[in-house]
């Protein structure tokens, strides 16, 4: 499903009462983020599927910022598996991808807010019969506010496209 339109949510992301972990294990609200803009989508660090893709377009789209843009954008990344993903593991995940700490967020929390936050992004995922994880893959972009002003398909992603929404943000 490539772009969902201009018809998101009204309401912030941030307004989600949810408690994150970060990988070095301490607290994280995502309100903390507020004030900037923000690529956010969600995935889990065994993947060797479509979170590849997905983290790898947004590391394409962050080298693709002017350098001041880029400065004020954060990219966040939500464990869909807070089971199976510690913040040992999330933190083993940034090295092995090369995650720069200054712009980068490896968040994990609880399976109900996980669930929610998944919703509010538009992410379908769960297991299949086997018990293998299946999820969709959308890479949303957050205004200063937390309102999603720019949702795509993770592996279908109009990169030009999310650049410009993140350029348009920064005002000059």
């Amino acid at each position: 499903m490539p772009e969902t339109g201009n018809n998101y949510a009204t309401n912030s992301i941030y307004d989600l009462n949810a408690g994150w972990q970060d990988d070095n294990g301490q607290d994280f609200h995502l309100s903390e983020l507020s004030g900037r803009p923000v690529v956010i989508s969600m995935f889990f660090a065994t993947c060797a599927g479509v979170c590849i893709i997905t983290k790898d377009d947004m590391k394409t789209v962050e080298a693709s910022l002017p350098a001041e843009v880029r400065d004020q954008t954060v990219f966040v990344l939500v464990t869909l598996d807070p089971a199976r993903d510690s913040a040992a593991d999330l933190k083993d995940y940034r090295g092995a991808e090369g995650l720069a700490r200054a712009r980068w967020r490896l968040l994990r929390g609880s399976p109900a807010d996980t669930a929610r936050l998944a919703t509010a992004l538009g992410i379908g995922y769960g297991r299949d019969h086997s018990g293998l994880f299946r999820h969709s893959s959308q890479v949303a972009v957050l205004n200063a506010a937390g309102k999603i002003v720019l949702r795509q398909d993770g592996i279908h992603a109009d990169l030009a496209k999310t650049v410009a929404a993140i350029v348009a943000l920064n005002p000059r």
